[in-house]
Formats: C-alpha cells, sequence, structure tokens
C-alpha cells in the first residue's frame, strides 16, 4: 500500500464530480477518511476520490507534502509542523482525534520505570511516537534508554519476537500489540490529557487555488467524525475491514482515541513548544501561523 512514487494531483474537472487526491495513514487515526469513503459522503459532496496514497507513518506522508507529491492529507499533527518549520507552505484546517499513542512493552515489564537501560522502538524524531517517549523519558527520569527508529509496523514485528524491549506506537499498532500478549505500560492520555492527533491538512497553493474544494472536504470530515462519535461499532467495522484487523481489535483501538475536528490552539502550541523543546524545530514557530480556523467556522456556520 506505499506508493513507490507519486506526482503532484492535479484537479481535472469532468462532469458533476472533481476528481481529488488525497493521502491517508495507514492506521485508525484516518477512520474519518476510511468511513467517509466507505459510505461515499465524498462522492455526495461531488467529490471523486481519484487517487488515494495510503503511508505507514505520518513522517513518510508530511515528506510526500513538502516535496510538493499530496495537497491534501490526514496526516499526525506533529509531522506536519516539522514541515511547515522548514519551509513548506501548508495549513492545518481541523483535527480528525486527539490520543492514540501508547507504549507498549514485553509482558515481563510491568511498569514504565523499567524502561532505563533497554532498547525502545519509534517512528523518527517528530513523530507523536517520538515525542511521547521522549516525555516519558524525562517524566519518569529514565536512564540509558536506547531507542531504536523503526517504523510502526516493523517495530510491532520486532516487539513480537523479542528483537526489543518497548516500542512507542500509535494506534491500531497499540491494539494490535496488546491483542498478542504485550503489555501497555502507559497512553498518551495518560501524561497529556488532549494531546492532538491527527489533521486534515492541505499545502496553502491548493488552498488558495480550491477553497470550495477545500470546504467540501472539511464538510465531510466533520460528518464523518460525528459518525464515528455516534456509532463506533459501525466505525470499527468499516476501518477494520479497510486496514484488515480483526473488528475486536480495531473496536478497542478506536476506544483509545478521542475523534474530534475542534481546533485547541493552546493544545498546538504546547506541541509546537515542545517540538522546540526536543530540538525538531526551531523556535519562531506559532500555531496561529499554521493554523486556519477559517474554513471550518464556515462549515460549522460560526464564520461572522
Amino acid at each position: 500500500l506505499l506508493a513507490a512514487s507519486l506526482t503532484y494531483i492535479n484537479m481535472v474537472i469532468k462532469g458533476e464530480l472533481t476528481n481529488v487526491g488525497m493521502a491517508v495513514e495507514f492506521n485508525d487515526h484516518s477512520a474519518a477518511a476510511w468511513v467517509a469513503l466507505d459510505k461515499g459522503w465524498f462522492k455526495e459532496e461531488g467529490l471523486n476520490v481519484s487517487k488515494l496514497v495510503v503511508f505507514r507513518t505520518g513522517l513518510e506522508l508530511a515528506t510526500a507534502m513538502a516535496k510538493g507529491d499530496i495537497p491534501v492529507a490526514w496526516v499526525c499533527t506533529s509531522p506536519a509542523i516539522l514541515i511547515y518549520s522548514r519551509g513548506t507552505p501548508i495549513k492545518i484546517l481541523a483535527m480528525t482525534h486527539l490520543h492514540g499513542y501508547a507504549i507498549v512493552a514485553r509482558p515481563e515489564i510491568s511498569d514504565v520505570r523499567e524502561l532505563s537501560g533497554k532498547v525502545v522502538a519509534s517512528s523518527g524524531p517528530g513523530s507523536p511516537a517520538w515525542l511521547l517517549l521522549k516525555m516519558v523519558i524525562d517524566m519518569y527520569n529514565l536512564s540509558d534508554v536506547e531507542i531504536k527508529k523503526m517504523p510502526p509496523f516493523m517495530s510491532l514485528n520486532a516487539l513480537l519476537t523479542g528483537q526489543i524491549d518497548a516500542a512507542s506506537l500509535p494506534e491500531h499498532y497499540v491494539s494490535l500489540a496488546e491483542s498478542k500478549g504485550m503489555r501497555v505500560l502507559i497512553r498518551s492520555q495518560d501524561i497529556w490529557p488532549n494531546m492532538p492527533g491527527s489533521a486534515l491538512v492541505v499545502r496553502e497553493d491548493f488552498l488558495k487555488g480550491h477553497p470550495d474544494i477545500v470546504l467540501k472536504l472539511i464538510k465531510v470530515t466533520v460528518k464523518s467524525t460525528k459518525y464515528i462519535n455516534e456509532d463506533l461499532n459501525e466505525s470499527a467495522r468499516i476501518v477494520a475491514k479497510r486496514l484488515n484487523v480483526p473488528y475486536d481489535v480495531m473496536l478497542k483501538s478506536m476506544k483509545n482515541l478521542r475523534y474530534t475536528y475542534v481546533i485547541d490552539m493552546d493544545e498546538i502550541q504546547k506541541l509546537i513548544n515542545l517540538l522546540v523543546k526536543y530540538g525538531v524545530i526551531d523556535e519562531g514557530v506559532k500555531a496561529e501561523d499554521i493554523v486556519d480556523l477559517t474554513y471550518l467556522k464556515k462549515v460549522l456556520g460560526e464564520a461572522d
């Protein structure tokens, strides 16, 4: 499912449908997109998803956006902030969830304090899983933790085969690991009650050129997010089918996320400040520079 090569998506008008390409992460953080695709809600808004590119990590997806390959994406917020800080013109327009990250260990490890001197896998610097791990190391004064850079699916395999002691993972990989007998030591909500998860992100050139399409994308995101909260069971069935994950695992996983389209500017700024603290980005990035609430407010009927 990981695209080997990408080309920038051009908008083509054909009949009553507008072709649009977008990218999502291969996990339940993008549940709003998976549900909307399954329900046909993009087409109801006159949008035909002509190309869907799936990435294993938010960092990979964000890199594709930085290259100009992807104009529209459902991606973890911290990688989006990372590429913005490095000059990629993007805007965060709506959240898709909060939480969805945890540190999982071999079953014989029962407490997060036991991770001192251990090998812990995580996706790369700037990813939410990496950020969670860094916060936990600081909070619990852990020492000599060897962080091994691995994407989630490789981290899961390494954990199950005893190659590492623990892994900082996004859902649904957390629940998959737990279903295989691994132990969840700590979740993101345990130390950060409102940790931003993923968001709907677009490149600024796309936003300026196609504001009508962006409004439709946000409208679908809001509708789908509301549906997930109203019928989590059916939503979990849809996402489980899309990701080829057992339904019971997916349902448990999705219960660990708070699906919301609301953007909390203070929490986004806190995320930015933590990325600065850990040396991932330079100082100077402000939440109001990367977040544009105008379109979400229009969709919600709150615009002045």
